[in-house]
């Protein structure tokens, strides 16, 4: 009996103490949460499962003809030459890819993909929260708190928002390393970088609203600033991060500051004020799901309410070195519910505050707040129950079992069984590489063609037309994003469009009797590549041909420099610190 009992405390000990051993349960309840995912969910019904499904699609399909980095798809919209990556973070199209290796759908490796974020996203919880407490409880059940909200699932089951959904995963290394280095010993300071650049290349909206709450903690700690140590390493991290992701935001500010694009613009795209007003939320929606429009739920679940109510009489039992945090992470959270709501003043935010769309995203960092509060008192709540290990894994235990199985009961209205329907669908794609642009999103488009999209558009051929002026074309022979157009008798100054979107990086030459000259390629009227003749031609070749820009070319050599120079001055740092 005394050996059983020592083997009960031991394992009783290794439970509440080991990591490993939270990992893996972690793991397992991510694979629990995910099980109807992998087998009963639709991407294709999902919001936007079946973009992504283009998405990986088309670069693969890129990537066949040379084109590195694949920014613009050769065949998309007729051929018109598509770019979804230039505008779209790079993270969520290149690791589903290297999923995509082992898989025999791109559908599976999206799957996939979502069942490693669930379960990254609980681990990158419970450091962040372990480093802040130094309880192992209490970071365990923020972790499974954070992994199991219902709006966080719906994220996966029903809108498929993989950038919102991979942003989570993020969030909890920005904090590790901003707390570290305000709080701590400074030793992690660089998880700022890490978190923050790995934000940056998967979801833009996620990235700017981070940033406001790290300015937001900041200010709570302005003092700190006058320690040149702590001001010089916030200065060294946001270098790095701007750094290391140019490879996405430098090519990307070139396009926009180039020609307008539908993701541009505030009344297309609604991500102006008025439309964010209208879609606030009414606080019963975060108690009951009464049916959204867009099929998604933004309850918060009985457990989450009842756990952060609880902060009224857990706050003053909170341990003294870390209680500050813990009351900030509650302003925070509050301050995230209240964005979603219609008391809020949208009406009056920066447009660039609106680019969100839709307040209730807010409640993605509602959660991660809220689940160092409610896995705090959790904590502290079963420490009052009970004195005894036992009984306090047995409650836990239960609370959690608990939760899961709302947060379940909630996602069950998302589930699909016609899985064969994704099949359909990709092969569909597969062999239909050139699809229409209706059967697309079209937030890349230039905002000129998509005003057309219905008109000129839709009956473009797939040549070159002369907009203005005078010119005999003879032959003309488009492949891919190379096109070769045999001219004659073209008067000067006349404007022929080409059958591409205007996207930076496109190369026209003019020969003419042996001689090459590289013309300006310009935006037509109707949103596509277009050039104006220098001069009159009796005969000649006109050759169009995406290349890149040598600002694309030179982001990415930065971002793989500067990588490695991060990599050296993360190494510097830990040999320092020992």
């Amino acid at each position: 009996m005394i050996k059983i009992k020592k083997y009960l405390e031991n394992g009783i000990k290794q439970i509440k103490q080991n990591k490993w051993i939270h990992y893996l349960l972690i793991a397992i309840i991510g694979i629990i949460l995910s099980i109807p995912f992998l087998n009963l969910v639709q991407i294709r019904d999902s919001h936007d499962g079946s973009l992504h499904m283009l998405r990986l699609i088309g670069t693969v399909d890129t990537l066949k003809i040379g084109q590195f980095p694949p920014l613009i798809n050769q065949n998309y919209c007729n051929g018109a030459g598509y770019s979804m990556n230039l505008f779209y973070p790079p993270l969520v199209t290149y690791l589903p890819l290297l999923i995509k290796l082992f898989t025999q759908t791109y559908m599976g490796a999206l799957k996939i993909f979502a069942v490693i974020a669930i379960v990254l996203s609980g681990i990158t919880m419970y450091q962040f929260v372990y480093q802040v407490t130094g309880k192992r409880a209490i970071a365990f059940f923020s972790a499974v708190f954070y992994m199991i909200a219902p709006y966080k699932l719906a994220n996966v089951y029903k809108r498929y928002a993989i950038g919102e959904f991979v942003g989570m995963v993020f969030i909890p290394i920005v904090f590790l390393g901003l707390y570290n280095l305000f709080e701590q010993d400074r030793k992690k300071h660089y998880y700022i970088a890490i978190g923050a650049t790995c934000l940056m290349l998967s979801h833009s909206v996620t990235t700017v609203y981070t940033a406001i709450f790290c300015i937001l903690y900041i200010l709570f700690h302005i003092k700190a600033l006058k320690d040149k140590e702590i001001l010089k390493k916030c200065i060294i991290n946001g270098i790095f991060v701007l750094l290391i992701s140019m490879l996405f935001w430098m090519p990307l500010l070139e396009a926009t500051t180039s020609a307008e694009y539908t993701i541009m613009n505030d009344e297309v795209m609604r991500t102006n004020k008025e439309f964010a007003f209208a879609n606030t939320l009414s606080y019963l929606q975060l108690v009951k799901d009464i049916g959204e429009e867009n099929g998604t739920t933004f309850v918060l679940g009985i457990p989450t309410i009842l756990l952060f109510f609880l902060t009224i009489v857990v706050a003053t039992k909170v341990d003294k070195k870390y209680q500050e945090f813990y009351l900030l992470s509650v302003i925070f959270a509050l301050i995230s519910l209240f964005m979603v709501g219609r008391f809020f003043p949208w009406i009056t935010m920066p447009n660039f505050l609106c680019k969100l769309q839709y307040p209730w995203r807010m409640l993605g960092f509602f959660i991660f707040f809220a689940s160092i509060v409610c896995g705090s008192n959790l904590y502290y709540v079963i420490k009052k129950i009970s004195k005894k290990q036992s009984i306090e894994i047995l409650i836990s235990l239960l609370i959690m079992v608990i939760s899961i199985s709302a947060s379940m009961k909630i996602m069950s209205q998302f589930y699909t069984t016609d899985k064969q329907k994704d099949i359909e669908y990709e092969t569909y794609i597969k062999e239909n590489i050139k699809i229409s642009h209706r059967q697309i999103n079209r937030d890349y488009m230039p905002l000129r063609a998509l005003l057309l999209q219905h008109t000129y558009v839709l009956n473009r051929k797939e040549v070159t037309y002369i907009l203005e002026g005078k010119a005999d074309i003879e032959e003309e022979r488009k492949e891919n994003l190379k096109d070769e157009i045999s001219i004659k008798q073209a008067r000067k100054d006349t404007i022929l469009e080409f059958p591409y979107y205007y996207y930076p990086g496109y190369e026209i030459t003019l020969e003419t009797e042996g001689k090459i000259e590289k013309i300006t390629a310009i935006e037509s009227q109707n949103g596509y590549l277009s050039c104006k003749l220098p001069k009159e031609i009796t005969q000649g070749t006109i050759k169009v041909e995406y290349v890149g820009t040598i600002i694309t070319t030179i982001s990415y050599i930065v971002s793989a420099i500067s990588l490695i120079g991060f990599i050296i001055y993360i190494q510097y740092e830990k040999k320092k610190n020992k």
